[in-house]
């Protein structure tokens, strides 16, 4: 359906964001297929290096680990979340050798960036030397530095080798002679085993977490060596965190009268019903958890703050501003928005869609690409309200979690029946 939605796209609408929009291509099977086959050529390779580093029990769970993983990525790729568009590819790789040909010590690693539908603001290495890079993440990034910097702490935790590292030391304590006694002594235990499990939990957790926190400090580091040498300005790294602290801060919000304007149809008449609302600050909305976590240790990043104190020493001197491509940096930038609302109904997070559709739908009352997701949406929603599974994409109200307007939002799809939605969708369509 969705490869269809794209043709149809290329088909009916010009290229001006002021009307239309077209998607970049994630759909391109031989490029997806070429891929997958050099990420299990090279995941065997590291494998058979397993086999040969490590033995018994500890070699078998560690390649384990790797298979799982290969399989969890193989299926994102099979999802179609990656970018395989050749413009958008070439951009990537146009910042990739900006930093290698700055960095002489990289020339002989195989590197290689890719962007992501992923709706996730995140970058991530998958420890073979690919950087994977959500374009969520660029929504909050000002210039195309703060990409460089991203790619080259990624780069630093590849070439630290932090995946690897955490695999063996997560599989080596858990086969540990003392990881096992205890085991064991709580299996024992006639008194306070549950207070003991969790204890175990806890510890093991924490560490866990903390050594995350540890390899970020050192990605940073070792990143901020490799982009020092680039022609990018390094005083956009600091820019980058301070950025990276407001990912979790919704920025916009959806007036309430946009709902009786975009949900006043040909046949289906706005509803105030619609829109009325329960007081929900009477209830109580816990936020205890049955382990009485430290929720600072859980943490697999140190704060921003801390991080850029850091990096801040590191800094002698600002650069002027670089690009690879301005001209196609600036253009990804107009474009993240409907990328964005394109990339959850892709990744069917229809409530979500919608949602952004509608904000972006105040400042573009004409386009029809996002009529058209309103209508794809509603109509994905129609059908999960049928299904009854409405919820998997309509939470319920939580104060503690989401905003005003979050709140208004998610009630007011709540209220809507089944035929109320299909009428929408249809008049949308229509």
């Amino acid at each position: 359906m969705k490869s269809i939605f794209i043709i149809i796209s290329i088909l009916f609408f010009s290229s001006s964001f002021s009307q239309n929009y077209i998607p970049f291509d994630t759909i391109s099977f031989d490029k997806r297929n070429a891929f997958l086959k050099e990420f299990k050529i090279r995941n065997d390779q590291k494998i058979k290096e397993i086999k040969k580093t490590y033995s018994g029990k500890i070699s078998k769970d560690i390649e384990a680990v790797y298979k799982s993983q290969f399989e969890d990525f193989s299926r994102t790729v099979n999802k179609k979340e990656l970018y395989f568009d050749e413009s958008i590819q070439n951009y990537g790789q146009k910042i990739l050798n900006e930093i290698i040909s700055s960095n002489s010590d990289l020339k002989d690693k195989n590197l290689a960036v890719y962007f992501s539908r992923d709706p996730e603001a995140n970058a991530y290495s998958i420890g073979d030397g690919t950087i994977i890079f959500n374009l969520e993440l660029l929504k909050y990034l000002n210039d195309e530095a703060e990409i460089g910097f991203t790619i080259c702490h990624e780069i630093a935790h590849y070439t630290l080798n932090h995946r690897e590292e955490s695999i063996k030391k997560e599989i080596t304590a858990q086969n540990s002679k003392e990881a096992k006694a205890l085991e064991k002594e709580i299996k024992k235990s006639k008194f306070n085993k549950l207070a003991k499990s969790e204890s175990f939990a806890k510890d093991k957790m924490y560490s866990r977490k903390n050594k995350s926190r540890n390899q970020e400090f050192q990605a940073d580091s070792l990143g901020f060596s490799y982009f020092k040498n680039t022609r990018y300005n390094t005083a956009s790294s600091i820019n980058l965190l301070k950025h990276l602290s407001q990912t979790d801060i919704e920025t916009d919000s959806l007036p309430r009268v946009s709902y009786p304007k975009n949900f006043n149809t040909k046949n289906q008449k706005f509803i105030k019903d619609w829109v009325v609302m329960e007081d929900y600050s009477k209830y109580s909305y816990s936020k205890d958890n049955l382990f009485k976590w430290d929720v600072d240790s859980l943490k697999t990043h140190p704060d921003c703050e801390q991080r850029i104190e850091k990096i801040k020493k590191l800094i002698i001197k600002s650069k002027t501003n670089y690009y690879t491509d301005k001209a196609f940096f600036d253009d990804l930038k107009k474009r993240i928005d409907y990328e964005q609302i394109y990339s959850n109904y892709y990744t069917e997070n229809y409530g979500k869609s919608l949602y952004e559709t509608l904000k972006l739908k105040e400042k573009n009352q004409k386009n029809m690409f996002l009529k058209e997701m309103i209508n794809s949406n509603l109509t994905a929603l129609a059908k999960a309200k049928k299904e009854m599974r409405i919820n998997s994409y309509i939470p319920l109200i939580n104060p503690n979690e989401q905003t005003k307007s979050q709140q208004y939002y998610f009630n007011f799809v709540s209220n809507l029946t089944l035929s109320e939605l299909e009428q929408l969708a249809s008049d949308y369509k229509n």
